[in-house]
């Protein structure tokens, strides 16, 4: 996601209490909307919008408001307001991405690396729009030149390559990139979980489920280790089946 801002005491009042009382939230942005309270009361109502399950009008929120920033401006990593409208763009991608509508998710990603294109986060949240419509080349395009440390985001990034590569067929790819997740993160449960498939997929069947016990192990009641669970039932009920 794009570089953080120093958020106002305002906003870090609005975060507080997001999860207790989202619909409360929700009336608060309204009341400072009405009185000024600009981009800052805006991304709180959306934020609460999204927190009440809204994600659809959340995101058409956050895009308005990364709009309202621009003033007609084009696209430049040197404006400003270029880390904060990347930031509003990127929180619509994602609230895109929660109502699988892939389409307007990667138009809000593209835009927001427009401003901030050296951005990590952003260009995971291009990558996995891009994967969910099924665009696979794109998506490996996206996830090109990953970082080998120093950056936050760098084990989801391996991850979801390993994942692609996996969807083309490249599974001995596939498994290069979990093992650099894993070798950044060792517990990872989503890169363990990824290479109990790419392992099966490779014919290792006793380490793909080594790798789906750890997962269940680490975080047993995920909905990683009911998609574990369900890998393991896979291959007990026909070794033969494509994960």
């Amino acid at each position: 996601m794009a570089a953080a801002q120093t958020e106002s005491p305002a906003m870090m009042q609005c975060l507080t209490r997001l999860s207790d009382n989202p619909s409360a939230v929700l009336a608060q942005a309204r009341d400072w909307e009405r009185h000024g309270g600009g981009v800052e009361a805006g991304q709180c109502g959306a934020l609460a919008l999204l927190e009440m399950g809204e994600a659809p009008e959340a995101a058409q929120r956050f895009d308005a408001l990364a709009a309202s920033l621009t003033v007609g401006r084009p696209p430049s990593p040197a404006d400003p307001h270029a880390a904060q409208i990347a930031r509003l763009a990127g929180q619509a991608a994602r609230a895109w991405l929660l109502t699988g509508n892939t389409i307007p998710a990667e138009a809000s990603a593209h835009y927001a690396l427009s401003w901030t294109p050296d951005d990590l986060g952003l260009r995971i949240l291009l990558a996995q729009s891009q994967y969910d419509r099924s665009d696979f080349a794109a998506s490996l395009a996206t996830l090109d030149r990953l970082p080998e440390r120093g950056a936050d985001d760098a084990t989801h990034a391996y991850v979801l390559r390993a994942s692609v590569h996996r969807r083309l067929g490249q599974i001995d790819a596939g498994l290069q990139d979990v093992a650099r997740a894993l070798a950044l993160s060792p517990e990872d449960v989503d890169a363990l979980l990824e290479r109990g498939i790419l392992r099966a997929r490779h014919g290792e069947m006793a380490k793909a489920r080594e790798d789906w016990d750890r997962v269940i192990a680490l975080s047993p009641d995920t909905h990683d280790a009911y998609l574990a669970r369900q890998d393991e039932d896979v291959l007990e009920a026909d070794p033969n089946q494509p994960l």
